[in-house]
């Protein structure tokens, strides 16, 4: 389980510091704070799976493929520290 965590944070870590400049982010920061109100991706809190029928779930399908990555990709380092990253990528599959 901990090896899993690990690969899908350094997987995450690669994919959101290593991308080419490519002008416009498909997501925004609404979006990111939608993300932040609706699905509660504390790392505080215990992993969850939101109603595909909620809230947060129509937060993240608004957002562009609900690239998840995008909007991880736009945390501050404050936000990188509170919540979850393991989480926020979780909700594109939880949603679909």
């Amino acid at each position: 389980m901990f090896a899993w965590i690990l690969a899908v944070l350094l997987l995450a870590w690669a994919l959101i510091f290593q991308q080419p400049v490519i002008g416009v982010l498909p997501c925004s920061h609404y979006q990111k704070r939608q993300i932040l109100q609706m699905c509660d991706p504390l790392k505080s809190t215990p992993i969850f799976s939101p109603p595909r029928d909620g809230l947060c779930c129509e937060a993240v399908r608004k957002v562009p493929d609900s690239n998840m990555i995008c909007i991880a990709s736009i945390l501050s380092d404050s936000e990188m520290i509170k919540y979850s990253i393991v989480k926020i990528l979780g909700f594109k599959e939880a949603c679909d």
